[in-house]
């Protein structure tokens, strides 16, 4: 499996993960879930541990942590699942982003912030898509206004503003 076919899917279970704790945030063991996906994802475009290498633990994470998230993604982690076309070099510059963006949902859940927490999950769900291309009509600085300028607005706080310069 090549590193581009890897991180598409990654991104494919990224986007399942945030619509399935904005679903159901409680069921899940969010924390671990977004730990496992910031863990794997950080690791792609590494030429000594590479995504495509880790997937298998990030599927036993998600099996053992996550029974009930699991089966909404296990075909993601099949040799026939074909990721979606995307541009692997804008990808990998966003990776930080998603990490950042992970870790703050975690704080706000940590915190017991569910609702702050869901609506971050909410603009973050746009953002695996972005990077598959599901946005090309919106520049990167219109994808940013239009999915992540709203929550400060709402909750009169930042959220993802430190990465906006990957946006310009």
């Amino acid at each position: 499996m090549t590193e581009k076919n890897a991180l598409g899917r990654a991104l494919v279970i990224l986007k399942e993960a945030y619509s399935s704790i904005r679903e159901e945030a409680i069921t899940l063991n969010v924390c671990a879930l977004l730990d496992s996906l910031s863990a794997a994802l950080s690791h792609a475009g590494n030429e000594k541990e590479p995504l495509s290498k880790l997937l298998g633990r990030l599927k036993r994470e998600i099996k053992s942590k996550n029974k009930f998230f699991y089966p909404k993604v296990s075909l993601f982690f099949k040799r026939v699942y074909a990721a979606p076309d995307f541009d692997y070099d804008k990808a990998l510059k966003h990776i930080p982003a998603i990490v950042f963006g992970n870790d703050m949902i975690c704080r706000k859940l940590m915190s017991g912030e569910l609702d702050k927490s869901k609506s971050m999950c909410d603009a973050m769900k746009c953002y695996p898509g972005f990077l598959m291309g599901e946005f090309a009509a919106l520049s990167d600085s219109q994808f940013f206004e239009l999915v992540f300028a709203y929550y400060p607005k709402l909750y009169n706080e930042p959220f993802m503003e430190e990465m906006k310069a990957l946006f310009d």
